[in-house]
């Protein structure tokens, strides 16, 4: 797999996959320390960026965002699954009523690489059609953090 970021879509599952030069410790730590998250999280196009982690079953992750323009965006979820530095997921309502999303990441370790495999089920394909490219923004911002 190249560095560059991967996803693909299908039965209401989108999967972003993408590999660092870097510990899967510092990867894992990158999503889940609130202050890491504030510098790199969100899309293109997003110029702050406030996180809320409780780093542990049951705990909080969400984070409210600040686009170009002045336009905010939040979104807030309760972590389901925590295995640090394997894995951790989180639940969260979609942008439709009645609508609940989960979102995976897997943090595998490959030699002295982490590959991160994003998985976020219960989108539907006009959602995955919005998120996609923010996920890939999102894990592209990521590889910059983690070699500045």
């Amino acid at each position: 797999m190249s560095e560059l970021t991967e996803s693909k879509f299908e039965n209401d599952v989108l999967t972003v996959k993408r590999l660092y030069n870097a510990p899967q410790a510092d990867v894992f730590n990158a999503w889940m320390n609130a202050e890491k998250m504030d510098q790199w999280y969100g899309p293109n196009g997003t110029i702050g960026v406030k996180s809320n982690i409780e780093a542990k079953m049951g705990g909080i992750y969400g984070h409210e965002m600040t686009f170009e323009g002045g336009k905010t965006h939040s979104s807030e979820g309760t972590i389901v699954e925590y295995d640090p530095p394997n894995v951790f997921a989180y639940q969260s309502s979609g942008p439709g009523q009645g609508q609940n999303m989960t979102i995976r990441i897997e943090f595998i370790k490959q030699g002295n690489n982490t590959l991160v495999v994003l998985t976020h089920e219960g989108v539907s394909e006009q959602t995955a059609q919005f998120v996609t490219p923010a996920w890939i923004g999102a894990l592209d911002k990521l590889a910059d953090f983690l070699t500045a």
